[in-house]
């Protein structure tokens, strides 16, 4: 099914779906009418709940299990209760101090961000991630290239550090993906050890050499025709924790779990999922299909950034939550905009030092 924004449902039915996505996120068992009538939430017999179930059904919303009575969300349902229905709970005081405890001004960005990724885990009950704007000075290591949609390119690049800086580009489309390939290992030795800044200098000297051995070239080309009495014309230009967390969960078989931590030891895959985000305000939710990483067909994303996306540099930071379709969506957006307020604190206080 496509297009579920557009649905039109009544009112009945969406508390019913969101009733269904709740209590089966939260348990785990089919949703039959007769927890709907217990729940005293509906002022309707079971035969009418099973209608509203039904038409949700004929949807695309909700099905049943093998011989089940009770229901359980589509792919369609999850997607149409995250972007229609859901609204987001804010994270108990608890979860607040325990978060707020991970920013401690004395300790390491990196270690800042390694204990702050461990607490979403936990609170969440699934996997996450947190990438964080590097600064410029830093030497690289590494750099990749992953090409998203159309022009897109998203430029990975990783510190001697292990830090991860990324940025997005704009290609032209016939530049295929083994010509960044080669780029990529063609940059290596001019990058290693140095800032992007000075990466960028030694290639725009070594740019400006190339430039006048080609038109020496040329010059030559072009007097040996002319000997020759050849007319010649010539134009000259130039961060994963909390992975196991997801073994909880029984509807994810062992195979496309291990699939999926592969994918998160792959951080470039990862910062393909950094650039979904960027691009606008808020936390994202992406489900089952909408998830842009490779092998995660079976799971849900809640995503937001933060930094100053204002800079001419792009450079952006940002906070992931994975896990089962069957997430708890709105304790988990609430988590992670909370968390990503504190991030946007957190850098603000550090550079005003």
């Amino acid at each position: 099914m496509t297009g579920n924004n557009a649905l039109q449902i009544s009112d009945r039915a969406k508390q019913v779906l969101s009733h269904v996505v709740e209590s089966y996120g939260a348990s785990g068992e089919p949703v039959g009418s007769k927890a709907l009538v217990e729940s005293g939430k509906y002022a309707l017999s079971g035969a009418s709940l099973r209608n509203v179930m039904a038409d949700l059904e004929h949807m695309g919303l909700l099905t049943h299990p093998h011989t089940s009575a009770g229901r359980v969300p589509t792919e369609d349902g999850y997607r149409f209760y995250a972007q229609n229905l859901m609204v987001t709970e804010a994270p108990d005081e608890a979860v607040k101090a325990a978060l707020r405890e991970q920013l401690n001004p004395s300790r390491s960005l990196a270690i800042v961000v390694k204990n702050l990724g461990e607490t979403v885990s936990a609170v969440t009950n699934c996997a996450a991630m947190i990438t964080v704007p590097k600064r410029a000075h830093d030497p690289l290591e590494h750099m990749d290239f992953i090409r998203l949609s159309g022009d897109r390119v998203l430029v990975i690049m990783v510190t001697e550090g292990g830090d991860i800086e990324n940025r997005m580009i704009e290609v032209p489309p016939f530049i295929t993906e083994e010509d960044l390939r080669k780029a990529a290992i063609e940059l290596k030795p001019v990058m290693v050890g140095h800032t992007l800044e000075e990466a960028r200098e030694m290639m725009v000297k070594a740019i400006a050499e190339q430039k006048g051995q080609v038109n020496a070239m040329i010059d030559q080309m072009m007097k040996a025709a002319h000997e020759w009495g050849q007319p010649v014309t010539a134009d000259g230009a130039m961060v994963v924790a909390g992975s196991t967390n997801l073994f909880q969960y029984p509807e994810l078989v062992r195979d496309q779990l291990q699939k999926m931590v592969k994918t998160f030891e792959e951080k470039r895959l990862l910062m393909a999922l950094v650039e979904e985000v960027r691009s606008g305000d808020g936390v994202k939710i992406f489900v089952g299909r909408d998830v842009p990483l490779a092998d995660a067909g079976e799971y849900s994303v809640v995503a937001g950034n933060f930094g100053d996306k204002t800079k001419k540099d792009g450079l952006i930071g940002a906070i992931g939550v994975i896990g089962p379709q069957r997430m708890n969506y709105k304790k988990t957006r609430g988590v992670v905009d909370f968390t990503s307020g504190l991030m946007n604190q957190f850098l603000n206080d550090k550079e005003g030092k």
